[in-house]
């Protein structure tokens, strides 16, 4: 979903980005179609393309390149230098010198929020145990789209839902009670699909030690215990909440109760062998779902609605919640919930965080909570630093696996990416502050015309490129986007310094060469702030 779907206009205040100008010469020629413009990768001819020939092809039945040559006849803007067309039917755009250096100067704000007001919701993992590594990665991912989205004028909020009123946590006082008898001398009978790790005997101490005795007591104190572990850990990752809410708050504000007779009220619900039914396939799910077993035990999915029903209530107008990939089967039933309320389906994004494996000389290592062998974010965070961690888990989409790498993320030198865009940064201000030695100090009006050399172009392309990627992955949801984008940027300054001198004997030369290095600095620190990353100037 674009989030034009909720009703919001794109556009750039200030300036215009070179995408937007390039798309407006398209629509000004051809002003009944959908202009798409992205970027022609770095080893191919052109900066940007279109595949516009391919629409108005298929729709008339012509010959692509044939459309695609007619078109690029039709082109002419003093922003373009050059105009090719590529089988089997782009038409790649060059950019005009000229235009890229007036266009470095040029402050660039993106504003596609208007203020519109966006819950996030992410982690909320069940207080059963520490955050392990796949609630962490959707804790970097959760914590870096509310930065993004406030960066982009929307009012965004981030939520954490604690699931403190499921079988879970049944589960869970039953298990430490059971470690209670073994650490009285006792024997152990954890229920099979209980939590047999190690991790619950410092809990069972303590409920000794606080000589809690009924079963009520042990599992508020266990979930207590969870809930305050979850908070500092978020804190020590530099991830914080605007809102904690529980399930059992849920229950109490009769929300529960409201969500199931507007269900009932709406013939959503059916009986059957005693349970309760919810029509999900009514909205596209392949099958109706329990919601009230037949011992009267409510599902996951009512409490889960009426939670839902509660943020809409909040006035949201988008709702996104960031869920780990054995949520998957849910997406249905939930936006389901959704419609039967009386909402769009398009007020609730749902965003699925794939796994994480943890990859130490050269193995993958087991994890599994229920049997106490995962890696916990607390112990990752002992080990690797969080810079290290965050940006890690923010180098692929989150619809991808990935590998944790320890013997890399260990690692300080070109090999380590976020050491690699750190020391990028850290290199120009090194760099600035030499200049200044020489008494030679940034200038806010330096000669952009005489940046010529292809690096120096280059550069000025991967920082004009920020504010459109930026964008774009507040539109896809998709931190990774800029991650990526900063490893792009640093690698290309990187390759720029290793060619040309900025001091140099031409004082001119070497002061737009500052103010250009400085532009690729405030970029970068700019991009790792929204990831939750430090940006050092020394390193």
């Amino acid at each position: 979903m674009d989030w034009s779907d909720c009703g919001v206009t794109h556009r750039w205040w200030n300036t215009q980005v070179i995408r937007e100008d390039l798309r407006k010469i398209l629509k000004d020629k051809f002003p009944g179609e959908e202009i798409i413009i992205d970027y022609v990768p770095k080893d191919k001819d052109g900066d940007y393309y279109t595949n516009l020939a391919f629409k108005i092809a298929s729709r008339e039945g012509a010959d692509p390149m044939a459309i695609a040559n007619s078109i690029a006849e039709q082109i002419s803007d003093p922003i373009i230098e050059k105009i090719s067309v590529h089988r089997p039917a782009f038409i790649n755009f060059t950019l005009n010198e000229r235009y890229l250096q007036e266009q470095i100067s040029k402050e660039i704000t993106p504003d596609i929020g208007e203020g519109r007001r966006v819950l996030v919701e992410y982690v909320s993992a069940n207080p059963t145990g520490p955050i392990n590594v796949v609630s962490a990665r959707a804790a970097a991912v959760g914590d870096a789209l509310v930065k993004m989205l406030r960066k982009t004028g929307y009012q965004a909020y981030a939520e954490y839902y604690v699931n403190d009123a499921g079988r879970q946590t049944d589960l869970l006082a039953e298990s430490i009670t059971q470690r209670r008898i073994e650490l009285s001398g006792g024997r152990a009978q954890i229920p099979e699909n209980g939590y047999h790790g190690e991790y619950l005997k410092e809990v069972a101490k303590e409920i000794i030690a606080e000589g809690l005795e009924t079963y009520e007591d042990i599992k508020k104190y266990a979930i207590d215990y969870f809930v305050k572990d979850h908070k500092k850990v978020m804190s020590d990752f530099g991830v914080d909440f605007d809102v904690w809410t529980r399930e059992s708050d849920v229950y109490r504000s009769s929300d529960v109760d409201k969500a199931l007779q507007i269900l009932k009220e709406k013939n959503l619900t059916y009986s059957e062998e005693g349970a309760l039914f919810f029509k999900t396939t009514a909205f596209g799910d392949d099958k109706d779902r329990v919601i009230i077993t037949s011992d009267g035990r409510n599902t996951y999915l009512l409490p889960d609605i009426a939670y839902h029903l509660n943020k809409l209530e909040r006035d949201y107008a988008q709702l996104v919640n960031i869920w780990g990939p054995d949520h998957h089967g849910r997406i249905k039933g939930i936006l389901g919930g959704i419609q039967a309320l009386g909402f769009t389906r398009d007020r609730l994004r749902i965003l699925i965080v794939q796994e994480v494996k943890i990859k130490e000389h050269g193995r993958l290592v087991t994890m599994s909570k229920r049997a106490g062998t995962f890696t916990s974010l607390s112990d990752l965070l002992q080990r690797i630093d969080k810079d290290v961690v965050r940006f890690f888990f923010l180098m692929r989409s989150s619809s991808q696996h990935l590998d944790f790498d320890i013997d890399l993320a260990m690692k300080q030198s070109d090999e380590n990416p976020v050491y690699y865009v750190q020391y990028a940064h850290a290199r120009i201000k090194s760099i600035i502050r030499f200049a200044a030695q020489k008494e030679i100090g940034l200038k806010k009006n330096a000669d952009a015309s005489l940046l010529r050399e292809s690096e120096e172009l280059t550069l000025i392309k991967d920082i004009l490129k920020y504010p459109e990627v930026l964008s774009d992955a507040v539109r896809n949801l998709e931190p990774y986007m800029i991650t990526y984008h900063l490893i792009e940027l640093a690698r290309d300054f990187h390759s720029f310094y290793q060619k040309h001198r900025v001091v140099a004997d031409d004082i001119q030369l070497t002061q737009a060469r500052l103010y250009l290095i400085n532009k690729v600095a405030l970029t970068i620190k700019a991009g790792l702030e929204l990831l939750g990353v430090s940006c050092p100037e020394e390193m």
